[in-house]
């Protein structure tokens, strides 16, 4: 997921029943009362009565050196043993009680996050230094704790510590927000992950894989002509330009292009939710109506958002229940510097959808729940046919840190993979040799041509490639 949040989420629409904004508000049950302390994520809830007797659920961001506070929560909803927190009126997250374990969700994404009882409360939150200068060295100590405690060793991307203590000796010699922010920037840019930044007033620093490119750079409403030219015929919007279709192209194929899993109505999980299943109720509608042969499902531009919206629409593309993906989280205390790992199933639903050959398209630009879109469509039968350029390679939520200074820290604590065990996080998913093209390219926007699109409706019709001309007319 890509979605930016104090606190890791989970889907309870597809992973499991639970409560949500629409639970009315009760008492909490006394098993989930005392002080819980996740394992990854570095979190303690200490969930408790106030002075009127009403429940409150506090949370604190804890390292092996700071805890400081975080939100504070009140029941807003029960439905059978889960209890829903939040503030006027909308869930948040859900807990309930399983063994001895607190267990964690929020809508949204696909995880769960674990927390064990803690018989003696840690000492929360910490001092912060009123002084300036000290404050600032110790929003540096708390950054990088934070990284060492749960950024993942991942294969392709890896965190360099050899450098703090000089960073930090020379925060001591020239103290100030300037210098602060240099140092954290260089950090966060060094690693190449578009989940991993510092934000801060006038501030917001973050990385990017080298050689790829990212939206907000680019002129992305100029890709829809160029699109539109190749497929001949105007998009159809469900949503804005968020959830976009086509039909009636040659051979009977279908075209559905989704720019993002987020933000669709500006609410709720519960409502985006809703209006993604209704527009692609009204795409696959049109599909079976026109009888489509292929689909060609295009992700080049997505912003990411909801894993549970991308394995929403993966649910729609199969006729039987498949594997995902599976993912794990950070955890120094542990024996194998991970939770256990969590395995996410796609099952198909009764509502509209498409079994049939996919041509998916894919590219730098595809990141974050884009991406587990792909992962998780990888393992349906038929298997698409993925073409274009590789994924930009960030899988993992964020984790949001707030620092002592008011600065916050995002980070990506999550290790996703495939079946096999293949980490795909800081190389993005590759797209075999035979079916590479270029992807939105200067050129291309300039011409209105689409060499993805051309090759596949190639594939999708048993064409050799190239039959059909990147460009109309067959220019180049």
């Amino acid at each position: 997921m890509a979605r930016k949040q104090w606190l890791l989420v989970g889907l309870a629409a597809v992973l499991t029943a639970c409560s949500g904004p629409g639970g009315t508000p009760g008492d909490p049950p006394a098993s989930i009362e005392g002080t819980w302390q996740s394992t990854g994520y570095g979190y303690v809830f200490d969930i408790a009565r106030d002075g009127a007797g009403g429940a409150r659920l506090t949370s604190y961001e804890r390292t092996s050196g700071s805890c400081l506070g975080g939100d504070t929560l009140t029941p807003v909803g029960r439905e059978g043993d889960a209890t829903s927190f939040g503030e006027d009126g909308e869930a948040e997250l859900v807990v309930r009680v399983r063994g001895d374990q607190l267990v964690v969700q929020e809508p949204g994404t696909v995880g769960h996050i674990r927390m064990n009882r803690l018989e003696e409360p840690p000492d929360c939150p910490s001092a912060v230094p009123r002084n300036a200068d000290a404050r600032r060295l110790q929003t540096f100590d708390v950054f990088w704790q934070n990284l060492t405690e749960h950024y993942p060793p991942y294969p392709h991307r890896k965190l360099d510590g050899t450098g703090r203590e000089r960073d930090r000796a020379a925060l001591a010699e020239d103290n100030s927000d300037r210098t602060l922010g240099r140092l954290l920037g260089d950090t966060v840019r060094e690693l190449g992950d578009m989940h991993t930044g510092v934000e801060g007033e006038d501030l917001s620093l973050y990385g990017r894989r080298p050689g790829t490119r990212e939206a907000a750079d680019m002129d992305t409403d100029a890709f829809r002509p160029a699109i539109e030219a190749r497929l001949g015929t105007p998009l159809e919007p469900v949503i804005d330009d968020k959830v976009e279709y086509a039909g009636g192209l040659p051979g009977r194929l279908g075209y559905l292009r989704i720019t993002q899993f987020d933000d669709f109505a500006g609410e709720s999980y519960d409502v985006d939710r809703r209006k993604f299943e209704q527009a692609l109720d009204t795409v696959f509608a049109v599909a079976e109506r026109d009888g489509w042969r292929g689909l060609v499902l295009d992700l080049r531009l997505n912003h990411g958002g909801f894993d549970g919206l991308s394995l929403a629409l993966a649910a729609r593309l199969t006729g039987t229940s498949h594997f995902a993906f599976q993912k794990r989280a950070r955890d120094t205390r542990a024996a194998s510097g991970f939770t256990p790992y969590e395995k996410l199933r796609v099952s198909p639903g009764d509502r509209p959808g498409f079994r049939g050959p996919i041509a998916l398209l894919v590219s730098d630009l595809t990141v974050s729940a884009g991406e587990t879109a792909v992962m998780a469509l990888l393992n349906r039968s038929p298997k698409p046919a993925l073409i274009g350029r590789p994924t930009q390679g960030v899988f993992s939520d964020q984790l949001s840190r707030t620092l002592p200074n008011g600065w916050s820290l995002d980070l990506g604590n999550e290790d996703y993979r495939d079946a096999a065990g293949q980490s795909f996080e800081g190389r993005g998913i590759p797209v075999p040799r035979e079916f590479r093209t270029p992807v939105f390219t200067a050129t291309e926007i300039e011409h209105r041509c689409d060499a993805a699109i051309a090759r596949a409706f190639d594939h999708l019709a048993g064409n050799p490639p190239g039959t059909t001309p990147p460009c109309p007319g067959g220019s180049s």
